[in-house]
C-alpha cells in the first residue's frame, strides 16, 4: 500500500512553494444530482392584462408576476393563456401561431440567452420580422419569462395589437394596429382573424371531465348530440372557425380519448369528442355557457367506484409526499464554499507578494452575496469567513454537517514557469498527468501543519483514493458538468485562458459527501495574472463567472428533475 507521503511533496518542493509555488491551484465543485425543488421562484404580486376587442368589447385578467435576477417578469405561457391563445411548449422554448388577415401563417419562437428573437412566415417559408432586445428571455426551469415591455413588444408584434405597459397594466388593443414607432420594428403585419374557436381544454376528474371550449366571439349558436354506446359526441357551432391544430387533441389515458374538429359545409364548426365508452359508462351530460366569457363548459360524468378512487387517491398522495420530501431533501438550498488556505497558510505567493489565502477568501465571499441575492431562501455555509487555519479534512466535514448539496472549493495556482497562466478545475480522482499530481501535492502539503496529521490522514493512500472516487461516483457527472460550466464562464467572462477539467487526489475533497469542484481561479505566479486576481475588478469578475455557472447548473437541474 502507498504511503500518505505519495500524497505530498517532498520538504524540498514544498520550501520552493512557499517561496512563490510550483503547480496548480486545486478545488472542483460537483453538483449534487436527486431530486430538486420544483421551482425556488414565488410569485410575487399580480400582473393585470387587458384586451381591447373590436366592436368595444374588452375584458381583464390577473397573471402571477414573479421576480427573478431583480426584475419583475411574467410566464409566456401565462400571457399566452390571458390573451386566450394556445402555445406549443418545450424545455427549451414556446412558440405561438397566428393567421394573419392576408392568411399568413405566422409563428413567434421564444428562446432563452438570445437578443434576437424572429417571427417566422409559414405559409411562405420565409422570417417576417426580426425584433432585437434590451435583455435576452430566460429560461428558469422548464418555463421561459419575460420582462412586461418584451411581452408587450413581441406579442403586439405578432398579434398586430396596440400596445403598452403602463401602470401595472399588460395592455393589448386590437382595434387598434401595433405601433412601429414604440416597437422600433421595420414591417408592419396584417391584423390578425381571430378564431371563433380557439381551444379546448380539457380536466379530467375522478368522476368524469370537465371540458373548456376557449371562444372569442358572443352569442355562438350550437348543437350538441350527447356520447352514443360507442362514445362519440358531436358539438357543432353554427357560423365559427377553428384552430385546428389547437383543436385536434389525443390523450393517451383517462375518460377522453380523443377530440376531432372538422370543418362543415356552410361555416360550421363541428368537435367530435370519443369517450372511453368500453371501460366507462356515460351517466349525464350538461353543457352550459361559462359566466363573465365567451366560453362554453361541457360537463361530463361517468360512473364510478367510490372505493376505487379512494385507494387510487390515497396512493397518489402517499407517492407525492414521497416524491415532495425526496426534493426538499435534495434542493440546492445550502451551498457551501470553501476558501482555500488561510492563517499560518497563505498558500502560493504572487510574483509581487500577493498571498493566495487573501485573494481566494474575497472570491469567496463575493460569489456568497451573490447567490444569498439572487438565490431566495439559500443558505451560505462558509469553511472559512475571516483569516484563520482550517484543517483539510475538517473543510468538508463543515459542508456535511450543513447539509450543504453543493461544495466549492476556490484557489489560485502557481507555477515556476512565470508565463503560465489559465484556470483549472479539478474534481476528486486518480492523477492522470504528472502536473495534476503536483497541483494536489501543493494543496495537500498543508496537512503538515496539522496536528497529529500522520493519524489523522493515514487513511489518504492511493488504494483508499481508488475507493472513494467509486464510493463518490454518484455525484461524478453532476460535478464534472459543473466544472465544465464555470471553467468556461471564467475563461470567457474574465478574460482567462480555459484549462480545462481535470482530477486530482485533493484531500479537500476527500470528505465532502455530495457534488464538489475545486477552482484554479487562475496563476498567481505570473505577474499580469497576480494583478488581475488582486483587484478589484477581476476578483468580481470571477466571483460573478462562478455565480453564472452555477445558475446554469441549478437551470439545468431543475429542469432536468421537473422532468423525472
Amino acid at each position: 500500500m502507498k504511503s500518505l507521503k505519495s500524497l505530498l511533496p517532498s520538504r524540498r518542493k514544498r520550501t520552493r512553494r512557499a517561496s512563490f509555488s510550483d503547480v496548480a491551484r486545486e478545488y472542483t465543485l460537483s453538483l449534487a444530482f436527486a431530486f430538486l425543488v420544483a421551482s425556488s421562484l414565488a410569485a410575487q404580486s399580480k400582473y393585470v392584462v387587458a384586451v381591447s376587442l373590436e366592436g368595444g368589447r374588452a375584458y381583464m385578467d390577473e397573471i402571477p408576476a414573479y421576480t427573478l435576477r431583480n426584475k419583475l417578469v411574467l410566464a409566456a405561457v401565462d400571457v399566452c393563456a390571458a390573451l386566450k391563445i394556445t402555445p406549443t411548449t418545450t424545455n427549451q422554448s414556446v412558440s405561438v401561431v397566428a393567421l394573419s388577415k392576408s392568411q399568413q401563417r405566422l409563428t413567434l419562437e421564444l428562446k432563452a440567452d438570445n437578443h434576437f428573437i424572429k417571427i417566422h412566415d409559414a405559409t411562405n417559408n420565409k422570417p417576417h420580422r426580426v425584433a432585437q432586445l434590451d435583455a435576452p428571455l430566460t429560461l428558469y426551469g422548464d418555463r421561459i419569462y419575460l420582462e412586461p415591455s418584451q411581452a408587450a413588444l413581441l406579442f403586439g408584434m405578432l398579434l398586430d395589437a396596440k400596445t403598452d405597459t403602463l401602470g401595472g397594466t399588460l395592455s393589448f388593443d386590437f382595434s387598434r394596429p401595433f405601433s412601429l414607432d414604440a416597437a422600433k420594428a421595420d414591417a408592419p403585419i396584417e391584423p390578425i382573424a381571430r378564431y371563433a374557436i380557439q381551444n379546448v381544454v380539457v380536466e379530467e376528474k375522478a368522476n368524469g371531465a370537465i371540458i373548456r371550449i376557449v371562444a372569442t366571439k358572443p352569442n355562438l349558436k350550437y348543437e350538441f348530440i350527447p356520447p352514443d354506446k360507442n362514445g362519440l359526441a358531436y358539438l357543432t357551432f353554427v357560423g365559427a372557425t377553428g384552430d385546428m391544430s389547437a383543436l385536434s387533441q389525443t390523450f393517451k389515458n383517462g375518460f377522453l380519448r380523443r377530440i376531432t374538429p372538422i370543418a362543415l359545409r356552410g361555416g360550421a364548426l363541428q368537435l367530435t369528442l370519443e369517450f372511453d365508452a368500453q371501460k366507462y359508462r356515460v351517466k349525464s351530460t350538461d353543457i352550459t355557457r361559462e359566466q363573465g366569457t365567451n366560453n362554453f363548459v361541457l360537463l361530463v360524468l361517468r360512473d364510478v367506484n367510490v372505493q376505487e378512487i379512494v385507494e387510487q387517491e390515497d396512493k397518489e398522495t402517499q407517492i407525492n409526499a414521497a416524491l415532495d420530501e425526496q426534493r426538499s431533501k435534495w434542493k440546492l438550498d445550502v451551498i457551501a464554499l470553501d476558501a482555500g488556505h488561510g492563517g499560518k497558510d497563505v498558500g502560493a505567493i504572487g510574483a509581487n507578494g500577493s498571498y493566495e489565502k487573501d485573494i481566494a477568501l474575497a472570491i469567496v465571499k463575493k460569489v456568497g452575496k451573490l447567490l444569498e441575492k439572487n438565490w431566495s431562501g439559500v443558505k451560505i455555509v462558509y469553511t472559512r469567513d475571516d483569516d484563520r487555519f482550517v484543517e483539510l479534512d475538517e473543510r468538508g466535514k463543515i459542508a456535511n454537517r450543513a447539509g450543504a448539496k453543493l461544495f466549492v472549493s476556490v484557489h489560485c495556482n502557481a507555477s515556476s514557469n512565470r508565463k503560465a497562466d489559465g484556470v483549472e478545475v479539478y474534481l476528486l480522482g486518480l492523477h492522470k498527468t504528472e502536473a495534476a499530481l503536483k497541483v494536489a501535492q501543493r494543496e495537500n502539503a498543508v496537512i503538515i501543519e496539522e496536528k497529529d496529521y500522520e493519524e489523522r490522514y493515514k487513511n489518504f493512500t492511493d488504494e483508499n483514493l481508488i475507493m472513494i472516487t467509486m464510493a463518490q461516483s454518484a455525484f461524478v457527472h453532476q460535478s464534472e458538468k459543473l466544472a465544465e460550466i464555470i471553467s468556461a464562464d471564467i475563461a470567457r467572462r474574465a478574460g482567462r485562458q480555459n484549462r480545462g477539467v481535470k482530477q486530482a487526489g485533493f484531500m479537500v475533497l476527500w470528505t465532502p459527501s455530495m457534488p464538489s469542484v475545486l477552482i484554479e481561479t487562475g496563476y498567481i505566479s505570473n505577474p499580469n495574472e497576480e494583478k488581475f486576481l488582486a483587484s478589484e475588478e477581476g476578483q468580481n469578475r470571477i466571483a460573478e463567472a462562478i455565480f453564472e455557472g452555477l445558475e446554469k447548473y441549478r437551470r439545468d437541474y431543475e429542469a432536468q428533475v421537473s422532468r423525472e
